[in-house]
């Protein structure tokens, strides 16, 4: 893609910001664009087109004055290596005729024409099917004089209406057309204003009809060289006036595709809007704004356009900020400081041809980010406050089952209790008859140590039960799931409740809290057991499963006792709630497990019913899972 400093003009288009009025308009004689860049220290500093000129007029402005005294349009300049379509958007944008080339330091290298894109274009750019009647606004009247009119006159209308261009007529019918460019050339001889309009007029007029193709009118304005044709109808009434900007608004094809995504009324809306809008132009060398909405400028200031972006932005947050853009196209709520001021920025990014943009909107979230931050501060002390709430809960659940536990415990041992019983009486009996040898001594003591040793690991998992852990550690589901069924199994055994635990063959691990979890475990187990004894259930059952699939690994619990009441299935789980009296239970249990599963294991529990009893099933994500083969 060609550069625009290979269709730039760089002949008799600028002078001295010094000079005098006179000398900018025979600079604009000369090379009749009726367009002149003032310099100042090499650089541009302005710009004085035809209209500047007419204002002149108006005013009666002495022309010996330095010509910076009247320039009112804003430079828009741009690098001279940029891409040419990049010259299409620029133009439409900012609604002007020309654009002032720079190089990498800001000094003037050149001006870019509408005419210079009309060239460089090929015929099959434009939709060969695009009539003028498709592109001309109708709802515009045509501003006219008659011939007898004084020069002056036009002048004053072209002022008024701020156009380029007035239509001569000698009665109805239409004779000559008076542009900027004629009042340019009669000012710079230093013609009478007082003359009349026939005298000066460009005539015949340059017309074409409604019907007529763009391609046609486009070949029609370079043969002529001119900016704008008169636009009759069948009648032939004047309906309107074509200009090359009118044209190059609708050119098609490639280049439609960068206009297409800033269109011109948009960025007119978007100057309504509340909040700060910027575009970013870049490219493999360069990242420059390219426009800013009106609360922009107001913000960050009206010095920043064509500027390095990092003239607002700070480095390593423009390269997140472009990092992220151009891997998800989309940016939302990204939070900056600039100037002392924060926002959360979104945005999008756009690619046409070989011209890049980014467009970011910016919210200012100074005040709520302070109120965010005393507000989080709060909440940390509340959670802190509420997490050692918890704490003591669970533990304070602990406390409130030990009574249960002892239960169990005088479960696990009334069998070793009684089996001891029968050793002492072996023994004495071995003595009374003469029976006790060395032999059967050792026997008896042996099998009384195992029964000891058996009956001092109960406790030992009791302790390692109630035992607090205060930090996370790596665990095996299987061993803490079978840690609990160990302290209740001989309860289930005495009412002849069959457990069955179902467990894969290679050890799945997680990282948590594994007395908590163990007390999760054993919570629905008891739960489960006082239903089937108190349903007095037949055969009374309970399956533990432990099972995996790609993302998650699942604990199923169930039992056999006839399900939960569909009327108080969703509230098991609250605080206090239990169909026990007040003497069997506290409805801490459920509660505490529900608290310990989602937030010490960042999972899930739920209950449901199956077909002959409750299911309580506790989820885990893989991203807290650690297999065997990874540890």
């Amino acid at each position: 893609m060609n550069s625009l400093k290979k269709i730039a003009n760089q002949g008799e288009f600028s002078i001295d910001a010094n000079s005098s009025i006179k000398e900018a308009m025979a600079i604009m004689h000369k090379n009749k664009n009726g367009s002149v860049v003032l310099i100042e220290n090499l650089k541009p500093v302005a710009i004085i087109t035809e209209s500047d000129i007419v204002n002149t007029l108006k005013a009666n402005m002495n022309l010996n004055k330095r010509s910076i005294e009247i320039a009112t349009r804003k430079v828009i300049s741009t690098n001279e290596n940029r891409p040419v379509e990049y010259a299409f958007d620029l133009l439409i944008q900012h609604s002007i005729r020309r654009i002032i080339l720079v190089d990498n330091e800001g000094l003037y290298k050149g001006i870019v024409l509408q005419k210079d894109l009309f060239e460089y274009l090929e015929e099959d750019v434009y939709k060969i099917d695009l009539k003028v009647s498709d592109i001309i606004k109708t709802d515009h009247s045509i501003q006219t004089v008659q011939m007898d009119d004084t020069i002056k006159k036009a002048v004053s209308i072209m002022q008024k209406y701020q156009i380029g261009s007035v239509v001569v007529l000698d009665g109805n019918t239409h004779v000559g057309i008076i542009t900027e460019k004629d009042i340019l050339k009669l000012t710079y001889y230093e013609v009478e204003l007082s003359q009349k309009v026939a005298t000066c007029m460009s005539s015949p007029i340059i017309s074409v009809k409604v019907d007529t193709l763009v391609t046609n009118v486009i070949e029609l304005m370079k043969v002529q060289s001119i900016r704008r044709v008169v636009v009759l109808d069948n009648k032939e009434k004047i309906v309107a006036i074509v200009t090359n900007r009118d044209i190059l608004k609708h050119i098609k094809g490639n280049y439609t595709r960068i206009l297409q995504n800033k269109i011109k009324h948009a960025q007119e809306i978007m100057d309504f809007l509340p909040e700060p809008i910027i575009e970013i132009f870049y490219s493999k060398n360069e990242e420059v704004i390219y426009w800013m909405n009106e609360q922009a400028h107001k913000l960050f200031g009206n010095d920043l356009i064509e500027q390095k972006v990092t003239r607002l932005f700070k480095l390593e947050d423009w390269e997140e900020i472009k990092s992220f853009l151009l891997r998800k196209k989309q940016l939302k709520n990204k939070s900056v400081e600039i100037k002392g001021s924060i926002y959360e920025i979104s945005g999008t990014i756009s690619k046409n041809v070989n011209t890049n943009f980014i467009k970011l909107i910016f919210k200012d979230v100074t005040n709520y980010e302070q109120e965010k931050t005393k507000l989080q501060n709060l909440i940390d002390n509340e959670i802190e406050r509420r997490m050692d709430s918890e704490y003591l809960l669970m533990q304070q659940a602990k406390l409130a089952t030990m009574g249960e536990m002892i239960g169990h415990i005088a479960h696990q041992w009334r069998q070793p209790l009684a089996q001891l019983g029968g050793i002492f009486m072996n023994l004495e009996s071995a003595y009374a008859f003469n029976e006790l040898d060395e032999k059967y001594l050792n026997q008896r003591v042996l099998h009384g140590n195992d029964l000891l040793k058996y009956m001092s690991n109960t406790i030992e998992d009791f302790r390692n039960f109630f035992e607090p852990n205060r930090t996370k550690e790596v665990f095996d589901l299987s061993e803490y799931i079978q840690n609990a069924v160990n302290i209740i199994n001989a309860s289930l055994t005495y009412h002849h409740i069959n457990l069955d635990f179902h467990k894969p063959s290679k050890t799945i691990n997680t990282t948590g809290f594994p007395s908590e979890f163990s007390q999760v475990i054993l919570n629905i187990l008891a739960n489960a057991q006082d239903v089937l004894v108190q349903e007095d259930i037949k055969n009374p059952f309970i399956k533990i499963v432990l099972r995996e699939t790609k993302d998650k690994v699942y604990i199923d619990i169930e039992d056999n006792g006839g399900g939960i009441n569909l009327s108080v299935i969703d509230k098991v789980f609250d605080i206090y709630f239990t169909t026990k009296s007040k003497k069997e239970g506290t409805g801490l249990g459920l509660y505490i497990s529900k608290l310990i599963i989602e937030t010490k294991l960042s999972g899930e529990i739920n209950v449901s019913n199956s077909d002959v009893g409750a299911v309580f099933t506790i989820e885990l994500s893989k991203d807290n899972i650690l297999s065997d083969e990874v540890l």
